[in-house]
């Protein structure tokens, strides 16, 4: 059963984060049309515009740790605004690829309402005919109408979200310097679109001033995992804190990085006495 709230609600909650952009200098107005059409649809049926905004605010927290008890490490004007404009539309993708047409966003967006799937390596089929009974048939036609095989596992399709977050923001007017951070923000689970993290860490394609990953996408990502352990797991802030350094301590590639290490334990204190 797929829960809305009512297109005032959801404009609302649009226009809020319209002011967290406004504030680092990104007029909605000059963003297309159709990735505001694209939040509104987000925020009608899942909790990923509240969880954006959350998160935006947990970032500027961070800032202010850091500016307070270690400027040297305080971010620049342009490391905030990839950060909290990157948070704000990295999941973008969740409304379905760049091609979609309503039904289809509607489809996709509806698939990720429903939190709390604990077999992510069932067929999307499955899933369709479990958890949307009444009309599985109809949508998994509208699933294959998008191109998209309905055996691949949940797993492979939520993780598809990253890639349309790229393809839809690329040409829509967010800031160049912010769409890769949106778009890296599962590299932890080595999903990297496009290829556009390099394996010396550059990116491989044009983001503006903006040339590697860095400490903006690594915040991202960190605040991202740390809202979700907060909300969908219900976890306390130092179980999310233990769960991320294991995650950091077991990845390959991250397990010896400073500069997640030092962006995690800002994390800790920045947000160990808040609610936000």
């Amino acid at each position: 059963m797929v829960t809305r709230v009512s297109t005032e609600n959801a404009a609302v909650s649009v226009d809020a984060l319209c002011d967290v952009c406004g504030e680092f200098g990104v007029r909605f107005d000059e963003v297309s049309p159709e990735i505001r059409a694209r939040m509104e649809l987000l925020a009608e049926t899942t909790e990923t515009i509240s969880d954006c905004t959350r998160i935006a605010k947990r970032a500027q927290q961070v800032f202010e740790y850091l500016e307070q008890q270690d400027p040297e490490r305080a971010f620049s004007d342009l490391e905030k605004r990839i950060v909290v404009i990157g948070s704000l539309f990295a999941d973008i993708g969740k409304t379905g690829p760049a091609h979609a047409d309503e039904n289809g966003r509607q489809l996709v967006v509806e698939m990720f309402s429903v939190e709390g799937v604990r077999d992510d390596k069932q067929p999307v089929a499955d899933f369709l005919s479990t958890y949307f009974p009444d009309d599985a048939m109809t949508r998994l036609r509208q699933f294959v109408a998008l191109g998209l095989d309905p055996e691949m596992s949940m797993r492979e399709f939520w993780n598809l979200h990253a890639g349309w977050t790229l393809d839809i923001v690329r040409d829509g007017g967010v800031p160049v310097e912010a769409i890769a951070a949106a778009a890296s923000h599962h590299l932890l689970e080595n999903i990297n679109p496009r290829d556009i993290v390099a394996e010396d860490g550059r990116f491989s394609t044009n983001f503006g001033d903006n040339l590697a990953f860095d400490r903006p996408e690594k915040l991202v990502i960190l605040l991202d995992k740390y809202d979700a352990l907060r909300r969908r797991s219900r976890g306390t802030h130092e179980a999310a804190i233990v769960w991320l350094d294991d995650l950091l301590q077991r990845h390959p590639n991250f397990q010896n990085d400073v500069q997640f290490a030092l962006l995690l334990e800002a994390v800790d204190h920045a947000l160990r006495d808040s609610d936000a």
